[in-house]
């Protein structure tokens, strides 16, 4: 990754300050392509308190500003950025959020080179989430970590949103939503939101679109959890948590082979923004049995 690293101690007012490299504020100036992007690193303090902002975020706020100077103010556990000529922009959501890496060393062992190939498939179904969503129309969001990903060279931080509406959401439930791995959003409305489950647990993501439904219990959001057709039941079986019942009538499955089989039938129109598509995304809706015996060892 490329990144510039500010650093500010606390001033007076609970306000750090920071005046960025000529290069960094400069939208004309490209760094070399890296696998995870470029960032600009705010250390507030200290190396526990880092905004590690996307530069393009960065770029954004500095878009008709005549310094490259940066204002972040401390508010009640929020960290606010704040440029001339722009409103202020909550940045608390990238607050130590540091880029996954998917890369492993040269030599490195066979079950680490494993765990590469099935996060790289997140990513795969990641960026095709993100290609479905803007075919029908809506703006996409990823976790602001994800942002800096890339896959077949068209990275995400072009396809996707750099920040996630308000929505009137308390600080909790902003949390849980901006760490669900895509959402489809229209009209700054949350239509759908996916977890992707490669090589995760399944319950983790089960977890947070519960955290969502119990956070906004009278929310329309289609949940969907997406993973390999083999992963079925395992997916049946977690729903069927008493934990998790709510989530039942909510909740669909979506399969790998059925999103690529998808991408397929978009792909001679991808190219052409004007052209929209419904109804890519229908899941498999689950019931449970009055007579369902939840399974043991799950």
């Amino acid at each position: 990754m490329n990144c510039s690293v500010n650093y500010s101690k606390l001033l007076r007012g609970d306000k750090f300050f920071f005046g960025l490299s000529q290069e960094v504020a400069d939208k004309d100036f490209a760094y070399p392509p890296t696998d995870l992007g470029d960032f600009v690193l705010l250390i507030c303090g200290s190396a526990q308190e880092v905004l590690v902002l996307p530069r393009p975020l960065v770029l954004e706020m500095l878009e008709e500003v005549p310094t490259r100077k940066l204002d972040v103010f401390r508010e009640a556990g929020s960290y606010i950025l704040q440029t001339t000529k722009h409103p202020k922009l909550n940045v608390t959501e990238y607050l130590n959020a540091f880029p996954k890496a998917y890369a492993t060393a040269e030599g490195s062992d066979s079950t680490a080179s494993k765990a590469l190939k099935t996060d790289r498939a997140h990513v795969k179904f990641q960026s095709a989430l993100i290609d479905l969503g803007r075919a029908e129309g809506c703006s996409v969001w990823v976790p602001p970590g994800d942002r800096c990903l890339s896959y077949q060279g068209e990275p995400f931080a072009t396809r996707t949103i750099a920040r996630l509406p308000h929505f009137g959401f308390d600080e909790n439930t902003r949390r849980i939503v901006q760490n669900i791995d895509v959402l489809w959003l229209v009209r700054n409305v949350i239509r759908k939101a996916f977890e992707i489950e490669s090589s995760t647990v399944i319950y983790s993501g089960l977890l947070r679109l519960n955290d969502l439904v119990l956070a906004q219990p009278n929310t329309n959001i289609d949940l969907l959890i997406v993973a390999s057709r083999t992963r079925r039941l395992k997916v049946f079986n977690q729903l069927s948590r008493p934990s998790f019942h709510p989530l039942i009538p909510q909740c669909a499955f979506f399969a790998f082979e059925d999103i690529e089989e998808q991408l397929k039938k978009i792909e001679s129109i991808r190219s052409d923004q004007s052209v929209r598509v419904t109804g890519l995304i229908k899941g498999e809706r689950f019931t449970l049995p009055d007579a369902y015996v939840y399974p043991s060892g799950v």
